[in-house]
């Protein structure tokens, strides 16, 4: 399965939200705007979509690849899946579009 990370690049005044929860961002996000693909590979898919960001999660704030240059994920971070983005939120994943 594809995956794609994303986190804020584009900190200013306009993006206030790094590491704030969903309910908070949502009406300030833009991600075309303040994020960049800071990573992207394949995963062996969990039995579900939140099961594998799970995965996803445990990897890249325990044992990340030695090429990532992002910091842990973290809440704010999107992480897409086989086209589908969610949103690392402060207790799981919220889809967005």
């Amino acid at each position: 399965m594809k995956y794609k990370i994303y986190q804020i690049t584009n900190y200013n005044d306009d993006c206030n939200y790094k590491f704030e929860w969903w309910d908070w961002a949502k009406d300030k996000f833009n991600l075309k705007k303040d994020y960049s693909v800071v990573y992207e590979g394949d995963v062996i898919p969990e039995t579900d979509p939140i099961s594998t960001l799970e995965k996803l999660f445990e990897i890249f704030n325990i044992n990340h690849p030695a090429d990532f240059r992002g910091h842990s994920l973290s809440v704010s971070d999107v992480v897409e899946l086989d086209g589908v983005k969610y949103y690392c939120d402060a207790q799981g994943w919220v889809e967005i579009e």
